[in-house]
């Protein structure tokens, strides 16, 4: 149960009267109190399933709102007489607003028929105040029946006013009781026929009823009363109705009231930007927002180390110390009644088994308390009350008495609280205990950050650094006499160093050192990534070495193979006959083919090792290189880290890995390759409509080449709608090469389909 004094301090009341404003039904609104605060997290979590799902909903109708019909269970209850006319027609109405609310839940097939007739059938039969509608269908033929007689009554009133006109005081007839009279002069009161039912009060006019006329005045009055007993019939008939569902009207509230706390905290959550938090052990507000402050408010971010129990947060006067205890405090209480808080999604917020506060001026003159007495009363309360999964926040710690006693009392606190509660916040300008708190393992100091440039509070907190009281800026904005400003200035300068500055030193220099470290530990990845890659690079060189061995084995095996054939058959040839000249001369032409091969060889490979002479430098735009097995020579003509395009000698273009391409020695006399002459114009957009699709590929293939030489990032393709070869062609030509990133249609409005974006790398 929450204590009244923490619903006060969090100002909890407060949000719950914004969030109840939204509710449908007034005793939904009666529900939502801090009574529903909640300790378990399976509950939380599905109350936040729940308001989700609402918050879902809520682009759609909203439901009506419901009547108070609380009221007419307990008459129900109590009397057996018919409910009264208005009690039924809130009936109605609340059953109106239970089928808008199913409506609304995408519930329709829980509606029933006999609900929907009964709601209708009492807002056709009853006015907002309880009354019968005259149009009512069993009203329609007594009324026609009274209006009938009332209209013959007028007109005999007429007849005989006109055939009397000697007799009568005036010649329109009367109202007297709900009955129609004909006035006749005071002499002649013995009119034959005539009843005499009263006299005007000078008594010159009497007032009659002729025999006719008392007979249509008494029919009148009966037909009257006969609508009178219907209209009690017709409503006796639905209070019999409504006192028949009651058992249901019942169940349907309590789902109403339910209803009611889901879609208040939906309506909540989405004006507020609310979200469901993540579960942990350890707090942690990401850009939190007080529900009270409205949009101007600074929002929070404050992540607490898994292992601290306790937080001393420190700061100027008005820096905002007391609205962020009051931001955490209130938004664990807000988080186990629906799950969701004001802040980042990544915020973490934990479940706490309850919530204690101390905050603001406790002085009581009826109780004698002091400001210290009061806090110190409320804290020995709050001892006896905490487990250690408690979340306690005291505001101004250790306050109201003499600073040193205050100051221990504060560190001894704070050490009692860290060993018995879950989390501790408190707020403390005592150097002391920031000294404390930065000196225990299990303990950590935060501030209110202060622009000393402006000497404003900022409202931003900063973790980790204790803040200083500003007291003097603070006096200083206030107004204080300069004076007293100055001479408090004085005295300081002749005081001790301030500790909070010491701590900010050394917090300073540890976090130095931790960039330093952190440095350290990203060159050491650097490196030993470095040497992966070497050792990478050096299996793929034996790798390659291996093919390239392999490969000569095998072009040396054919020239073997095809010279011992050659050798055999010369061979053969002395064997079986004389050794003639031409057969001499076959031989020595033999062995000089092959020596020949041997000499072209050996060349080769000095050629080849002159040729080559890579320093492992980077290589740039215009670099000889030879590239691949085949060693054909070429340019380069962008080098982009591992990927390199070069120009080949044969008029080719071809985008290889930096591992194939080898730096090649300059050779005399040979024409270099002018690229200034070659290079295209790169268009932003080029028009291949009309073309062959060869045609506007190779178009397309020169666009993407002076693209990349002249550093253009993107460029489009007018190709047109047509049957779609040349757009098909051209995607399919665009995801084969390497160069382009992403291609795509141009937006509606800029072409469509006859028209393509392309990205290049």
């Amino acid at each position: 149960m929450i204590s009244e004094r923490t619903v006060r301090d969090t100002e909890l009341d407060k949000v719950l009267d914004i969030i109840r404003s939204s509710a449908l039904s007034p005793e939904g609104r009666e529900r939502i109190t801090p009574d529903l605060v909640v300790y378990d997290r399976d509950e939380i979590e599905r109350r936040a399933r729940k308001v989700e799902e609402y918050m879902n909903l809520l682009s759609g109708t909203a439901p009506d709102p419901f009547p108070y019909i609380s009221d007419i269970f307990s008459f129900a209850a109590s009397s057996h007489a018919d409910l009264a006319g208005e009690s039924v027609y809130r009936a109605g109405e609340f059953l109106h607003s239970y089928i808008s609310m199913l409506v609304f839940l995408e519930k329709e097939e829980e509606i029933h028929d006999e609900d929907r007739e009964l709601s209708n059938e009492i807002l056709s039969s009853l006015d907002s105040d309880g009354f019968v509608h005259e149009d009512h269908p069993r009203l329609l033929p007594l009324i026609r029946k009274r209006d009938e007689i009332k209209a013959e009554r007028v007109r005999y009133s007429s007849r005989f006013i006109a055939e009397h006109r000697t007799l009568v005081q005036q010649t329109e007839a009367m109202f007297r009781n709900e009955r129609v009279v004909i006035p006749i002069r005071s002499d002649q009161k013995r009119i034959p026929g005539c009843y005499i039912s009263g006299a005007s009060s000078s008594g010159s006019t009497l007032f009659a009823e002729p025999s006719e006329l008392l007979a249509l005045n008494n029919d009148a009055v009966i037909a009257e009363e006969r609508i009178r007993a219907e209209k009690m019939r017709i409503l006796h008939d639905l209070s019999d109705k409504v006192r028949t569902l009651i058992p249901v009207l019942k169940d349907m509230l309590e789902r109403v009231i339910e209803f009611d706390f889901y879609y208040s905290f939906a309506i909540w959550a989405r004006k507020n930007k609310a979200v469901q938090p993540r579960r942990g052990r350890t707090l942690s507000l990401i850009a939190a927002c007080h529900p009270l402050l409205g949009d101007g408010a600074v929002p929070i971010t404050i992540s607490l180390p898994e292992n601290v129990r306790a937080l001393v947060l420190s700061g100027a006067n008005a820096g905002g110390k007391t609205v962020t205890m009051k931001t955490i405090a209130l938004l664990a209480l807000i988080n186990q009644i629906a799950g969701y808080i004001p802040a980042d999604a990544h915020s973490v917020m934990p479940i706490y088994s309850s919530v204690f506060t101390d905050i603001g001026d406790g002085q009581s003159i009826l109780d004698a308390a002091s400001t210290f007495s009061s806090h110190m009363k409320n804290i020995a309360s709050i001892c006896r009350s905490i487990d250690t999964s408690s979340l306690v926040i005291l505001d101004e710690l250790g306050s109201g008495t003499d600073p040193e006693e205050g100051a221990a009392l504060s560190r001894a606190m704070l050490t009692y609280f860290s060993h018995h509660a879950s989390l501790t916040c408190i707020t403390s300008h005592y150097s002391q205990v920031k000294s404390y708190a930065y000196s225990e393992p299990d303990m950590m100091n935060a501030s209110m950050e202060f622009d000393e440039h402006s000497g404003l509070p900022t409202y931003r907190v900063l973790e980790g650094i204790p803040g200083d009281s500003h007291a003097l800026e603070t006096a200083r904005r206030m107004h204080v006499p300069k004076e007293i400003i100055d001479r408090a200035s004085e005295d300081l300068r002749g005081g001790n160093a301030d500790t909070g500055r010491i701590i900010k030193a050394l917090i300073s220099k540890e976090r130095t050192l931790d960039r330093k470290i952190t440095e350290i530990a990203i060159l050491k990845k650097r490196e030993e990534k470095s040497r992966e890659e070497l050792e990478r690079k050096e299996k793929d060189l034996e790798k390659k070495e291996n093919e390239l061995r392999k490969e000569g084995v095998k072009e040396l095996s054919d020239y073997l193979r095809s010279t011992r054939k050659e050798l055999e058959r010369l061979v053969m040839d002395v064997r079986t006959g004389n050794l003639t000249k031409e057969k001499t001369k076959k031989v020595k032409s033999y062995i000089k083919s092959v020596e020949e091969k041997k000499a072209q060889e050996e060349n080769m490979i000095e050629e080849e090792a002159e040729e080559i002479a890579d320093d492992g430098r980077p290589l740039l735009p215009g670099d000889s290189v030879i590239c691949g097995l085949s060693r054909v020579r070429g340019r380069v003509v962008d080098a982009n880290g591992n990927n390199v395009t070069v120009s080949l000698e044969n008029g080719l273009r071809m985008n290889m890995k930096r591992s194939m391409v080898q730096r090649a020695a300059e050779k005399e006399g040979k024409i270099s390759v002018e690229y200034g002459s070659t290079t295209k114009k790169a268009d932003y957009t080029i028009d291949v409509r009309g073309l062959t699709l060869e045609e506007a590929l190779r178009k397309v293939e020169d666009q993407i080449e002076a693209a990349i030489l002249s550093s253009l990032p993107s460029f489009s393709i007018i190709h047109g709608y047509g049957d779609g070869i040349l757009s098909r062609g051209i995607h399919e030509y665009l995801k084969k090469r390497r160069e382009i990133k992403d291609y795509r249609f141009a937006r509606p409005e800029d072409g469509g389909m006859g028209k393509t974006y392309v990205d290049l790398f």
